[in-house]
């Protein structure tokens, strides 16, 4: 037989673990959409050192990162800010020198799961000569404690050609042995 204060104990506990859980995934939420809506207003034209911030701010240093696209799991801060340089230094020349216009979006989608986040992301490139191309991609992160421990990219797709040389503002390099010669 049950003893009412046991009852009472018992309840009172799950209220607190139900109520630490709430919490934690509120944490979760409001990081995520602080993550999210930092990523969106950042401007790839200033400089790429806001990306890189972001990481050093939100994710763990033991992240997990992985793809649908490669079998090779990314783990560690430091690696993360890595791979980013190498994609968003180019982009950042690009797009500050070449003309580039660089649009990214972010849908929140909802899950039902407490601790992970997903959304539905895309990032459209236009060029001086008003071609497109966009790709998007879903994105799902695990968190603990206000950091990203896990993120999983996948379903990645691409709407239009990749863009050339001739839609970026860039004067093709000039012929050292024949400038001066055309006076």
């Amino acid at each position: 037989m049950n003893h009412p204060k046991n009852t009472a104990l018992i309840a009172a506990f799950r209220n607190v673990e139900t109520t630490v859980k709430t919490l934690a995934a509120d944490g979760a939420i409001a990081a995520e959409r602080a993550l999210n809506a930092a990523i969106v207003n950042a401007d790839i034209t200033r400089g790429f050192e806001e990306y890189l911030a972001l990481v050093d701010q939100y994710y763990a240093e033991d992240v997990e990162v992985s793809t649908d696209v490669s079998p090779d799991l990314l783990v560690g801060k430091q690696r993360l800010k890595s791979i980013l340089l190498g994609f968003l230094v180019p982009l950042h020349i690009i797009a500050e020198m070449g003309g580039l216009w660089v649009s990214i979006h972010e849908t929140p989608i909802p899950g039902d799961s407490l601790d992970e986040q997903h959304s539905e992301w895309s990032v459209e490139l236009i060029g001086v000569t008003g071609r497109r191309v966009t790709r998007a991609w879903g994105t799902r992160r695990r968190w603990k404690q206000s950091r990203v421990v896990c993120e999983y990219h996948y379903a990645h797709r691409q709407d239009g050609e990749a863009l050339s040389f001739d839609d970026l503002r860039i004067a093709p390099p000039s012929d050292p042995d024949t400038e001066g010669r055309s006076r």
